[in-house]
């Protein structure tokens, strides 16, 4: 009889002592993230070429299952006739399209005076930095020319660029000329274990030297459209080309050519 109660007793208490047991604890460090930036309409500095529009970006990207997630923004671009740009840069979401985003930046290229300002909107700070990419006459002509202004894909080991032509189509009541770049990325490029093409169609504007509509599709990033729309021609406010006067000014040593470079 004490045996067996000994051995109850024995269970209880370890019972208890288990019930009594803090959880196992779970703990690492911060994790870090993934920060992705699209580059979406490029404005050249060309002067005697004003115009004043608004770029819908629409940006899908294919989640694991096969199925698409979709953000999108709205954002205002100006150049005056001398070549001067100004640029809103807005956070996606999922409903851009219908409300506007928040503004992330504020950007403004001098091809005059060599100055380029991006204004945090968060931080009311300008940082200023040094703007060589000159101010241009008339758009370069032919594949050659895009070379030059750095408008064509860049040809690179490893990738094939071929284009095809589409015609002509009015586009926010602008002749607009059609192009598709089909740019086949070798295996093993990115990582990759077979050949991958990427598929960039353009409606360009020589009046203005500017893509009004761009599609791309790239697998490592997705499905990319950019619309201009509400495009005036009128000669902007000149306010718009000055960056806010309550903004401090950080001088930067940096230059920026204001020439995009290709990501590897």
């Amino acid at each position: 009889m004490r045996v067996a109660y000994l051995t109850v007793s024995l269970l209880a208490i370890g019972l208890t002592v288990r019930a009594q047991t803090p959880p196992q604890s779970i703990a690492h460090a911060r994790d870090g993230r993934t920060v992705a930036t699209l580059q979406s309409i490029d404005v050249v500095p060309l002067v005697n070429a004003p115009f004043s529009a608004e770029v819908s970006t629409e940006w899908t990207t294919i989640l694991a299952d096969g199925t698409g997630a979709t953000v999108w923004n709205m954002r205002t671009i100006a150049r005056d006739s001398t070549g001067r740009i100004f640029q809103e840069r807005r956070f996606f979401s999922p409903d851009g399209n219908t409300v506007q985003p928040a503004l992330r930046s504020l950007e403004y290229a001098d091809p005059n005076r060599h100055e380029f300002y991006n204004c945090i909107v968060a931080e009311k700070t300008c940082y200023l930095t040094k703007y060589v990419r000159p101010a241009l006459q008339a758009m370069p002509a032919g594949i050659g020319g895009l070379e030059l202004c750095a408008c064509a894909s860049p040809q690179n080991a490893g990738v094939t660029i071929t284009h095809e032509a589409l015609g002509q189509k009015t586009v926010e009541n602008l002749e607009a000329t059609g192009s598709r770049e089909i740019t086949t990325l070798a295996a093993g490029k990115f990582g990759n274990e077979k050949a991958q093409p990427v598929v960039k169609e353009f409606w360009y504007s020589p009046q203005l030297g500017l893509n009004l509509i761009t599609k791309r599709f790239d697998p490592r990033s997705g499905v990319q459209n950019f619309v201009v729309a509400k495009l005036s021609l009128n000669e902007p406010d000149a306010n718009l080309f000055q960056p806010p006067a309550e903004y401090q000014v950080v001088r930067q040593v940096v230059e920026r050519s204001g020439i995009p470079r290709a990501a590897h």
